[in-house]
């Protein structure tokens, strides 16, 4: 098999290396298995010289796919935490090579009793450094010992998911990182299988199809099963025969193939996704998202997603037109103004209706750890994770944030090497991986983040507009009900409620010469403290009920007026104009539908907007917005080159 290739080569090496400890880091605790079936002429090429009577004879009459099986009921490979008693600490190699009673014997009776040729040491990593640096120092005198004085070969394999190895061992050990399957394991294990199911087939029709219906479902089948161990490749293909007769599909009668097909491929698809989501949920380097199905505003993002979604799924569509599968957006936008939801929303519409896309939340303290190299080997154990769930998207939340300038310096030179390494990733990706970074600063963004080649598109979400503002107070209106199981509001009509109010506090700042504009988050917040002052009201005048829609306008108005909600448009007017400046001079793209501030109709050098290229606004509230910022804008475009 294809992956097997090099770790081949580096085995067929060990003796020449004189090195008796090989180390895969790998998630696949069979992985073994594999290693024995694949490469039986291999391990008793290795093994041909230094073994002889009863052993020999056990390994060489032994099939590849039996090895394994034959090798451990042999006593040929043994558990080496159990052999050597790791948990007592009471190890002592020298023994258990050449005692007299039990598995092992002395030199010269080596032709009378099997001993141990082969040590598995399943799980390294959860061993104590102390205790295992001592053993792998007892085992390698030990071994060295035997191969000089007995000229016979011993090997101890490691398998862990991530590499921790001891201080001072790195050039006494063979470390093999193990890549996951590639189309070629999964096609030879395919094939095996689709062979293994034809001949408990007796419907000739079916037979007469293989090489042209099969081979295509096989290709099918090998595009779900990417990213999954061999261990859970196993179980789905065995709980499918077990459900459906087949893996790939197959039918008794030829009228009810296409439905039987459809039934397979559905199944298929939802244990692969369900299989990779429990593997990634038991893995501490990632966090798992559930994905949204609402978002207000964003109508040009989610366009774009729209049109790039079937590239992303699709790669023979992507290579048509001579791409990679898109690599990811960046999405900068004011605090609060759906970044993070627009990330669920993506998720759900890459993912279809049988929400086959993953949403994952790449997070810098999932990844730091305590000891030096830590770190780096998590971002590696995650990056591995991530690469096995794919097609997927990679949420970067605050991007700006999480590879600040501002930490303590230790800190600080651990993000760095985290982000270099994130840079070279997201530059070569060429898998179904999509980044999806948010940031609520343009200003405070690395440059390199911003080079192309990063991401595919890179979008501003800017305040939101007065249509923009009536979609997101219907849509948390209504969520607010859903959660009360529709007992909190009476006959409500969502928008006349959420245009009333904006009508009225436009009016209110306008009078006040206040800058009364809502974000996203504004607008929860304010219907959250709403519903509360309402409800404590009502029950201190003992009124039983749901909310009046009237009620419910007037506490919106009151609760914005008293100053218990405040409004992005208030306390942060400096940062929104700043955010402005910055998104043009780096040339963004805006995200909603209708863009009240077009980075096309900004004459830069009158330092101003050209009135004939601005869309026309039909409320006051756009209207009033749009005068504030503008004016803003132009004062504080003096300190913008």
């Amino acid at each position: 098999m294809s992956r097997m290739v090099e770790i081949e080569k580096r085995l067929s090496m060990l003796m020449e290396k004189h090195r008796h400890i090989v180390y895969f880091i790998t998630e696949d605790r069979m992985i073994l298995q594999s290693v024995f079936a694949e490469m039986a002429d291999t391990l008793k090429g290795i093994l041909q010289n230094s073994v002889d009577g009863t052993i020999g004879r056990i390994l060489q009459t032994a099939n590849r796919d039996a090895l394994f099986r034959v090798a451990t009921t042999n006593g040929i490979l043994v558990d080496a935490y159990e052999t050597f008693h790791l948990k007592e600490r009471q190890y002592i190699p020298e023994e258990i090579f050449h005692r007299e009673e039990g598995i092992g014997a002395r030199r010269e009776k080596v032709n009378l009793q099997v001993y141990p040729v082969f040590f598995l040491l399943n799980d390294f990593h959860i061993i104590r450094e102390s205790v295992a640096a001592h053993f792998l120092k007892q085992f390698l005198w030990a071994a060295e010992k035997e191969e000089q004085e007995y000229k016979r070969y011993v090997l101890l394999f490691l398998v862990s998911p991530v590499f921790k190895l001891p201080e001072g061992f790195e050039s006494e050990i063979e470390v093999i990182d193990v890549p996951e399957m590639d189309e070629e394991d999964i096609r030879e294990y395919l094939l095996l299988e689709a062979e293994k199911e034809y001949k408990r087939d007796r419907n000739s029709f079916l037979r007469q199809k293989i090489g042209i219906v099969d081979q295509r479902r096989i290709e099918e089948v090998i595009r779900d099963y990417k990213g999954i161990s061999n261990k859970g490749m196993q179980e789905i293909t065995a709980d499918l025969q077990a459900e459906f007769g087949s893996f790939f599909g197959r039918s008794e009668d030829k009228s009810g193939m296409e439905e039987n097909l459809g039934r397979i491929r559905r199944a298929r698809k939802k244990k692969v996704v369900d299989l990779k989501k429990e593997e990634a949920r038991r893995d501490s380097t990632v966090t798992m998202k559930e994905p949204g199905s609402y978002v207000a505003g964003m109508e040009r993002f989610l366009d774009w997603i729209n049109e790039i979604k079937e590239e992303f799924l699709d790669l023979e569509k992507a290579r048509q037109f001579g791409n990679e599968p898109p690599k990811g957006v960046l999405l900068t936008g004011v605090p609060g103004s759906g970044k993070t939801q627009a990330a669920k929303k993506a998720a759900e519409l890459m993912g279809g209706l049988e929400g086959n896309v993953p949403l994952i939340q790449f997070r810098m303290d999932n990844l730091l750890g305590g000891l030096v190299g830590d770190s780096e080997a998590n971002f590696k154990r995650c990056r591995k994770r991530i690469e096995a769930l794919a097609p997927c998207i990679v949420l970067i939340d605050e991007i700006e944030k999480t590879f600040d300038q501002n930490s303590e310096k230790g800190n600080n030179d651990v993000k760095m090497n985290i982000l270099t390494a994130l840079l070279d990733w997201m530059q070569e990706n060429k898998k179904q991986i999509f980044f999806f970074a948010t940031s609520n600063s343009v200003a405070n963004l690395r440059p390199e983040l911003l080079r192309d080649g990063r991401f595919d598109m890179r979008f501003c979400s800017f305040m939101p507009t007065y249509q923009e503002l009536i979609q997101i107070f219907e849509l948390h209106m209504k969520e607010a009900q859903r959660r009360a199981e529709g007992k909190l509001y009476g006959e409500f009509h969502y928008q006349q409620t959420a245009g009333i109010f904006l009508k009225e506090i436009t009016a209110y700042a306008k009078e006040h010469k206040r800058y009364m504009f809502y974000t996203g988050a504004n607008v929860v917040n304010l219907i959250t403290l709403t519903n509360r002052s309402i409800k404590r009201k009502m029950e201190k005048e003992n009124q039983i009920g749901p909310i009046p829609q009237i009620v419910f306008q007037r506490g919106l108005l009151e609760t914005a007026i008293g100053g218990y909600s405040q409004p992005y448009g208030i306390t942060n007017s400096r940062d929104i104009v700043t955010f402005w400046l910055k998104a043009l001079e780096n040339q963004y793209t805006n995200a909603g539908g209708l863009d009240l501030f077009p980075f096309s109709a900004y004459d830069r050098k009158r330092k101003e907007f050209r009135k004939e290229d601005l869309p026309e606004k039909t409320n006051e509230y756009d209207a009033y917005m749009f005068q504030c910022i503008s004016d803003e804008i132009k004062k504080e475009s003096e300190n913008f080159a």
